[in-house]
């Protein structure tokens, strides 16, 4: 079989747990120095997905279709972006994405919805709630802009992250305006007096008309709710994860693991050896995988390694003198800071 395992946010690991990976996870450690540099994506996890579910990026990678239609709207031939609503939290220097309204209740956002769009109905542009938390901005005509996902720039002051690109003016003009409509809107009014976050902004990002499928994945195993409904937007089959490397059933498939929380990162890094890294070898190395990638994402970036098979004498060689592969993980979160 051939193989790809993604771990998610291995790269946003503290710098002191990345330097002990060597060691708290030697099989992983062999695996990402075994290969050929790691190639750098610096469009994170959202690209590994968009690969794995047969979506080729356009000026953006077109997220925004595909999840629209996972939720029960066919996207025809229009420009769709995701329009997160969003809180900005104003500094003394700078202005930051502070969090997403994943707690708006229905009446809340077709209220917000509908102010939005009384005001952009001359412009071309209507916005769509497909639930409470999830919303799309749809617009006639294909969108020269490249956007950026919004894990990316969460807790960053936001003028590095906002849309580029030939109509990348007029987009933030109007998501200038959206602030502005927003900020005291009842409903605002409302959650920021019963101590909820008030919706002041829309995140844009994943920008694209929907395209038919390239070359996808055989079979994706994951549980995150992205990665899942890109998958099921694409007509791609999703599954669950296994649980372990032994699980796996023998087709070729892209399997996204569980995410690796800072807090906890010994138990998940402990558990990713024994139940993936540490088999996953043994199979690479007696032939029963002809093929691995492992992507280890971050915020915003990834980098894909692709392990190779060993000699018996660089086996006991990698086992006796173990290779610095935290070095790697290290200067790419340098690099991604």
């Amino acid at each position: 079989m051939a193989l790809t395992l993604v771990v998610p946010r291995l790269l946003d690991l503290p710098a002191a747990t990345l330097a002990s990976i060597d060691a708290s996870a030697p099989a992983l450690s062999r695996l990402l120095a075994s290969g050929a540099p790691a190639a750098n994506e610096p469009d994170g996890a959202i690209a590994a997905a968009c690969r794995a579910c047969g979506i080729e990026r356009q000026d953006d990678w077109p997220v925004a279709p595909r999840l629209a239609r996972a939720l029960g709207i066919e996207p025809g031939r229009d420009y769709w972006l995701c329009a997160e609503p969003a809180t900005l939290a104003v500094g003394a220097d700078d202005v930051r994405l502070s969090s997403f309204a994943h707690d708006l209740a229905p009446e809340q956002a077709q209220a917000l919805v509908a102010t939005l769009n009384g005001h952009f109905a001359a412009d071309g542009v209507a916005f769509v709630a497909a639930s409470p938390g999830r919303w799309f901005v749809r617009a006639a005509r294909a969108q020269r802009l490249v956007t950026r996902p919004p894990e990316a720039a969460l807790g960053a002051p936001l003028f590095a992250f906002l849309p580029s690109g030939a109509d990348a003016p007029r987009w933030r003009r109007w998501q200038n305006e959206a602030q502005m409509l927003l900020f005291e809107h009842p409903v605002n009014v409302e959650r920021e007096r019963a101590g909820d976050a008030p919706v002041n902004s829309v995140w844009l990002w994943g920008g694209g008309i929907d395209a038919p499928r390239g070359s996808a994945a055989r079979a994706i195993f994951a549980s995150a709710s992205r990665v899942v409904e890109l998958a099921r937007g694409s007509a791609v089959e999703v599954r669950p994860p296994p649980e372990s490397f032994e699980a796996v059933d023998g087709a070729d498939a892209w399997i996204w693991l569980d995410e690796i929380e800072p807090g906890a990162a010994a138990g998940a890094l402990a558990t990713l050896e024994r139940a993936w890294m540490a088999p996953a070898e043994r199979a690479l190395d007696a032939g029963r995988v002809k093929a691995m990638a492992i992507v280890a994402t971050g915020r915003a970036r990834a980098l894909t390694f692709r392990p190779r098979r060993s000699s018996l004498a660089r086996r006991w060689r990698a086992r006796l003198s173990p290779p610095r592969s935290a070095r790697l993980l290290a200067a790419a979160q340098t690099e991604a800071g």
